[in-house]
């Protein structure tokens, strides 16, 4: 059975102040999310593609338009992304460790 598309709409993007999610609510310090990119990983391939503005500056926010074409899996009336394919997952890249949202909402935090 396929898995549906990740929509744009589906709680990905965060404030640069914490984070919070659509569905079961939770909030990261901002402490914790220092250096942390917005980025989304392909599953199958572990390719890891940072979110990037038009100019090619790195995006605070998860955004679609920088994706792969064969990433996306629904584009809107102008052309742009408006649905990842379902092995796309979205997180965040810190050095060379990518990190998913469910890791950010329960780090293990050494203590």
């Amino acid at each position: 059975m396929e898995e549906p598309p990740m929509m744009l709409n589906s709680g990905v993007s965060f404030p640069s102040s914490g984070a919070v999610a659509q569905g079961p609510k939770w909030r990261l310090s901002p402490e914790l999310v220092v250096g942390f990119l917005p980025a989304f990983r392909h599953r199958l391939s572990g390719e890891v593609r940072l979110c990037q503005l038009t100019d090619g500056r790195i995006a605070r926010v998860h955004l679609l338009d920088s994706m792969p074409a064969h990433w996306v899996a629904e584009r809107d009336w102008d052309g742009r992304p408006s649905a990842l394919v379902a092995a796309v997952e979205p997180g965040y890249l810190r050095g060379d460790a990518f990190w998913r949202l469910e890791d950010l909402a329960h780090p293990g935090l050494d203590g």
